[in-house]
């Protein structure tokens, strides 16, 4: 059953009161000159794709280096923000500074809030747009063998679902996936009831319907033995003090247990949303995503 308007307020409730702490962040961000710089060096551009996966349309912001390389690598990137936020000018700087540093075209999707689209609209989008990126990658001059995802906390679990729904499509296979604190588990936050901020984001994600929420597709962590298999290389950038700290690092276990090349980098002195929120070791942390990304596909 779908959530009535009632829960929707209730829900609505409970993110305003436990969002302090985001806006206290954005507050007291300070943004280096020289990263802001990095806007400089590329060209950014929106875009509408019609998505037929979806059946919505869906906005995208290429971001490609000024000095792009030949048979360059494609990064495509899924925002945070709990499947309700869309996306915002710390991703536009974050892709700026990937697609300067990798020579490339970094591809933003800004998929739809579950607020009023709950799964599997994200996911549908997310999936046809890398899809799309593929058929691209020759008008773009880059090299479909050079494709990439990756997402923070829920774009870590569109990232992680994408890569295997195509292991059992065949699709398309990306060289490598980056799993930043991904919101990999949203079932058992609306048992526990733990984590009364995390609890809202998961059920406006499955309408009320939290068995959807055992969908490998809407969390990673349920899936089987056998879809773990033929996974493309991962990168898992993990904080101490975040919630999913733990969640992913098992599922990095259970991926190298299938034969996937796992690289899972604990960051011990930083919080959930680190990496692109500039705070704690955000630096660091987007330094060891472009080397991975430059260095896979090789």
């Amino acid at each position: 059953m779908a959530l009535t308007a009632e829960q929707k307020q209730e829900l609505e409730e409970i993110l305003k009161r436990t969002g302090a702490h985001r806006e206290a962040g954005a507050l007291k961000k300070v943004i280096p000159q020289e990263y802001r710089k990095n806007q400089e060096l590329v060209e950014q551009k929106e875009i509408v794709l019609t998505v037929p996966e979806a059946g919505a349309p869906v906005r995208c912001v290429i971001t490609t280096a000024k000095d792009k390389a030949e048979k360059c690598p494609v990064h495509v990137n899924m925002h945070g923000g709990g499947f309700i936020f869309l996306q915002d000018g710390d991703d536009d700087l974050y892709c700026a500074h990937v697609a300067a540093k990798i020579r490339g075209i970094v591809v933003d999707i800004d998929y739809a809030s579950s607020r009023e689209h709950p799964y599997p609209m994200a996911f549908n989008q997310s999936y046809g747009v890398v899809k799309w990126v593929f058929s691209q990658c020759g008008l773009w001059g880059a090299d479909p063998d050079r494709v990439s995802i990756g997402g923070h906390s829920a774009g870590g679990c569109l990232a992680a679902a994408i890569s295997l729904k195509a292991a059992e499509t065949g699709d398309f296979k990306v060289c490598l996936q980056v799993i930043d604190y991904g919101a990999i588990e949203n079932y058992k936050v609306c048992v526990d009831d733990v984590n009364e901020r995390s609890r809202a984001f998961s059920l406006y994600y499955a309408d009320g319907d939290i068995e959807v929420l055992k969908n490998p597709f809407a969390s990673p962590a349920y899936a089987t033995a056998e879809m773990m298999k033929n996974q493309p290389r991962t990168l898992i950038v993990n904080a101490q003090r975040c919630p999913f700290c733990q969640v992913n690092e098992e599922y990095g276990r259970r991926l190298v247990e299938a034969g996937t090349e796992v690289t899972i980098k604990r960051f011990l002195d930083s919080r959930h949303g680190f990496t692109i929120r500039m705070a704690d070791e955000w630096q660091e942390a987007q330094e060891l995503i472009i080397r991975e990304i430059l260095d896979a596909g090789k």
